[in-house]
């Protein structure tokens, strides 16, 4: 009978990392995603999307109003590309309590760590003028400093992951010491996290401090965890991982990746790609920073958007 691996092994470590690539362009698809879904709460329609790693993500729409940004229906807009992401992070280990197979249980753990770092954590702190979370606090009259306040959930959401990945190394190794859960928390946790931070700062083309500052406190607050806590070994029996499921694994991460680079890949003078599968109206929120391309392959000369 095979053994199942530990997860320092280098099978499970590369596992993880493969899930980590699928789970990190994902969380910018998430956000997106939520703040699509929000804006058609709102009344929007949602005609396209921009993913750019280095700036605020943004769900193109055509807005009903043109002060529809400062009303209150507009809440979904700006908070749900944070919102989303949130609620993946904290619910998707919890929602698989029965998952059987030692990838899905990685892959859980890499897409919650993902929507807490990425979604959570750093992208609301991108843009402290037009970022979503900034303008709704601006529009509302509270301090655009707040925005830090994202990084702390961040970092609750954050223990949920650390915490099953502990749980999984105590299968293997029941009297795990701390040094043990620290080197397993930065492996399987913060090597994805040091390797986004450096794509994006590679795409930006210098350092992003606010990006660094704001990961590093969920990071910060897992290894804080493996250090104090000890929890007890995740006892359900698991599947080994079978060659189809690392295949799926490999396939997201390849169409999560290609995705982003088409709708939001660094283009010449500063501009990022975009995508439309609609028609932008006067009223739509394209910044002038987006170069939108239809879905049929020609470009999309959009009207500067109007939103106050």
């Amino acid at each position: 009978m095979d053994t199942e691996p530990g997860t320092a092994s280098t099978s499970v470590i590369a596992i993880s990392w493969l899930g980590a690539s699928a789970a990190l362009p994902f969380a910018l698809i998430s956000a997106a995603i939520g703040q699509g879904l929000g804006a058609l709460i709102g009344g929007c329609h949602w005609i396209g999307v921009a993913l750019p790693l280095d700036r605020q993500i943004w769900a193109l729409v055509n807005q009903p109003l043109l002060n529809f940004a400062s009303l209150p229906r507009a809440g979904g807009y700006w908070l749900g590309s944070m919102l989303l992401p949130l609620v993946f992070a904290v619910t998707i280990i919890g929602f698989l309590p029965r998952a059987r197979s030692l990838v899905t249980q990685l892959g859980c753990i890499q897409i919650s760590w993902a929507m807490s770092l990425v979604a959570v954590a750093v992208l609301p702190v991108l843009d402290s003028e037009d970022g979503h979370l900034a303008r709704f606090l601006a529009l509302h009259g509270w301090p655009t400093a707040l925005v830090w306040l994202s990084p702390v959930f961040a970092a609750g959401a954050a223990l949920l992951p650390t915490l099953r990945l502990l749980q999984l190394a105590r299968r293997r190794r029941p009297d795990i010491r701390r040094s043990y859960r620290l080197l397993v928390v930065a492996i399987h946790l913060g090597v994805p996290a040091v390797g986004w931070l450096g794509l994006v700062s590679l795409v930006r083309g210098s350092v992003l401090m606010p990006a660094i500052i704001a990961a590093a406190v969920p990071l910060i607050a897992s290894l804080a965890f493996a250090w104090f806590r000890y929890p007890a070994p995740y006892v359900r029996p698991l599947e080994l991982p079978q060659a189809g499921e690392i295949f799926a694994l490999a396939l997201a991460a390849v169409i999560f990746a290609a995705s982003v680079w088409v709708a939001g890949r660094p283009l010449a003078d500063g501009q990022s790609a975009g995508i439309l599968w609609g028609t932008a109206q006067s009223s739509n929120n394209v910044r002038g920073w987006i170069e939108p391309w239809s879905i049929r392959g020609r470009p999309t000369t959009a009207q500067p958007f109007v939103d106050p």
